[in-house]
């Protein structure tokens, strides 16, 4: 039989790998859903409250996503689960529940193809390769940031890792620049994701809506400073030397 720490621990396990995975999954759906335009037949009746009803439902579904983005990462929440003593698991909880919110978003978005801003043919080679190209780009940016940024960390697998080897918090091992940098800027890339969200061939409204929020919320989520900027034009000049001697 198992006593109450060990089905504690393999609850983390199973809560962390389930976040793990369900964020993979996520990704993959989102980067299908920026990066590859979908073909938009128009309303054939009442396309203007059906454009309307499409973006109050795509609204309603973005603030859903900004709400419980912002209160899981919020003071508050985190002082909760540390008063809990499931603190371990505050960074597994947030990606699973972040995951759930997009593949719901995903699943329930709305297009609004009788109200486009901007369409272009990417039957065009030049264009294609240069839509393909930005994209591809941006995405990699995110993907190698993150992986750089200790992906492991960002997904909550070392937080429980180190609880059940009977280890401090693995960010306590990092520099008072490094966590105040985390604090600040939780995931590259601002520009990446500006240019995913607003470089489309087809710049539907709703599409519009999309890269107005996500990119205002942004904006204003992030805030980074002289500090930051310091710390990382030091660690990138002291990874280029490390390069350079190698």
């Amino acid at each position: 039989m198992l006593n109450t720490l060990q089905i504690s621990r393999l609850f983390q396990l199973i809560l962390s790998g389930f976040g793990m995975l369900t964020t993979f999954y996520m990704i993959t759906e989102l980067t299908y859903f920026l990066s590859v335009p979908q073909k938009l037949e128009p309303y054939l009746k009442e396309p203007e409250l059906m454009t309307s009803w499409a973006l109050l439902t795509n609204m309603m579904l973005l603030s859903l996503f900004v709400l419980q983005h912002s209160l899981l990462s919020s003071s508050r929440v985190k002082e909760a689960f540390e008063a809990s003593g499931f603190q371990v698991l505050h960074r597994s909880v947030y990606v699973m529940s972040t995951s759930g919110i997009l593949l719901y978003l995903l699943r329930h978005w709305k297009s609004t193809p009788s109200a486009i801003l901007w369409a272009f043919n990417l039957n065009y080679k030049p264009l294609w390769w240069l839509y393909v190209s930005i994209h591809t780009v941006a995405w990699i940016i995110i993907y190698v940031g993150n992986i750089c940024c200790d992906v492991t960390e960002l997904l909550g697998i070392k937080q429980v890792y180190y609880n059940i080897m009977n280890l401090p918090d693995p960010n306590l091992r990092k520099s008072k620049q490094w966590q105040r940098l985390n604090n600040h800027i939780r995931h590259p890339s601002f520009l990446a994701f500006a240019l995913i969200f607003w470089i489309s061939p087809i710049m539907s409204f709703d599409r519009i809506l999309l890269a107005v929020i996500l990119t205002t919320y942004m904006y204003i989520a992030w805030n980074p400073d002289g500090s930051d900027y310091d710390y990382q034009k030091y660690q990138f000049e002291r990874k280029h030397f490390r390069l350079d001697h190698f």
